[in-house]
């Protein structure tokens, strides 16, 4: 046997027993309050919500074209439509991002920023005017 192989079968071995040789892993369990449970929408959530939002932005506010265009890129600038979107740098939360926002149900977080923008802004487009300036809105 060549040398070389020699040495790759050597070698191979010691990978194959240093691999069965490990150590098991350690389950540790937690309390399920314990537990907290973060996680994102998904793209078939995120295109329900948008499609709910453009529905009551249309029916409800008179939004659409240029207005509805402004309010699907201030809601993708501030959470990409994901109705579970945390700010970890303060208490806003959701598709609207709205400080203090709790509720996890996309129609009502949708219903709330459509008031929100309303009485704050009067149009989703001055609201993304100021967003574009400020950062935020």
């Amino acid at each position: 046997m060549s040398k070389l192989r020699k040495s790759g079968l050597i070698l191979l071995a010691g990978l194959v027993l240093a691999w069965a040789h490990q150590p098991p892993a350690i389950e540790v369990k937690l309390p399920k309050d314990l537990v907290i449970k973060a996680r994102h929408a998904t793209w078939e959530e995120k295109g329900e919500n948008k499609r709910i939002g453009k529905t009551y932005a249309q029916a409800g506010w008179g939004w659409r074209g240029r207005e509805w265009l402004c309010l699907h890129d201030l809601w993708m600038a501030e959470s990409r439509w994901d109705h579970l979107a945390q700010n970890p740098k303060s208490s806003a939360f959701g598709i609207a991002q709205r400080l203090g926002e709790k509720d996890r149900r996309p129609r009502v977080q949708i219903l709330r920023g459509l008031r929100y923008v309303e009485h704050r802004y009067g149009s989703p487009c001055r609201a993304w005017s100021y967003h574009q300036r400020k950062g935020h809105y």
